[in-house]
This record gives C-alpha cells, structure tokens and sequence, in this order.
C-alpha cells in the first residue's frame, strides 16, 4: 500500500488512471496488467502524463506475468497457460 495520502498527493508515487487485478513488469518500459473487472490484458506506458497510458491486448488472464527479456505469460480463468507472441514476427 502506498505511503498516506495528503491533499490529493503521494509523496515519491503518481497515480495512474484505471484499475487492475494484477500488475508484472519486465523492465521500466515494460508493464503489463490485467483489467480489474473485465480480465482484459493492458499494456502500460511509462509516461504517466500520457492522457491513455493503456493499450488493450487480446486476451483474457487472471494472472500475468512479464519477464525481463520480453516474454510475457498470462493465465486464463480455466487455468490454461498462454505465451504472448503478438510481438513475433508472424
């Protein structure tokens, strides 16, 4: 949890439109999350004044997970195991 909230400021934190179940990163650039009520996967920008830090990805997850070479897996609500690859040539 971050440090106590005074006068709509966190000290050292930015708050960062939306709201996600779960969050992973790979490195700074790199951050991942899965929408809070819709499961839908997110990729976020670090770029905190960006009006629309998040681009939508297609899939579904309950969980996800970015590794610091770019991989990035998730997991679905049935339990089965997905690798992204929509970064692959095809």
């Amino acid at each position: 949890r971050p440090p106590q909230e005074r006068q709509g400021h966190i000290p050292e934190w930015i708050r960062i439109s939306g709201s996600l179940a779960a969050i992973t990163t790979g490195s700074r650039t790199n951050v991942w999350g899965v929408e809070l009520q819709r499961r839908h996967i997110q990729v976020l920008r670090n770029n905190a004044g960006d009006p629309s830090p998040s681009v939508p990805i297609p899939g579904e997850a309950v969980d996800i997970c970015a590794a610091a070479d770019g991989t990035v897996w998730h997991v679905s609500s049935a339990g089965d195991i997905y690798r992204y690859a929509g970064d692959q040539p095809g």
